[in-house]
């Protein structure tokens, strides 16, 4: 792929293509979103948006802070409003992270990932990311 805006720079789209937020970001045939730490305590959702027109193979992982966190963690990600992947980290047994998902997200596609602390009333930090290559 032919790279666009000189010295090398790649074709890069997204509102805020270095940094954090809910939404996807391209560069050339590659795809990423980071959420960033987000405190909650109810049903959050860490990541939205609507692929394009190319299919994304990609993997998702989510994280949640060990430190302050005494609580089990709930992970949803949903395709067109339909929960595609959901399962729970008990704080007993984590180390921060889930291993990776592996996904294939077809074109056109409304994604959501979000995730909830099921434990408790108490407050935790959670992120996730999403690293993929557009086809």
């Amino acid at each position: 792929m032919a790279l666009v805006g000189g010295g090398g720079a790649g074709n890069v789209a997204g509102s805020n293509p270095s940094g954090t937020g809910s939404s996807i970001n391209y560069i050339g045939e590659h795809a990423y979103a980071h959420s960033g730490m987000v405190t909650f305590d109810a049903e959050t959702t860490l990541l939205q948006f609507t692929t394009g027109s190319g299919y994304i193979v990609c993997k998702i992982r989510p994280y949640y802070d060990t430190v302050n966190a005494s609580e089990n963690m709930q992970w949803n990600i949903y395709m067109d409003d339909q929960l595609i992947a959901s399962g729970e980290i008990q704080h007993a047994a984590n180390s921060g992270y889930w291993p990776e998902f592996d996904f294939l997200i077809p074109s056109f596609t409304k994604v959501r990932v979000s995730a909830e602390n099921v434990g408790g009333g108490s407050d935790v930090d959670a992120s996730v990311t999403l690293v993929g290559r557009v086809y």
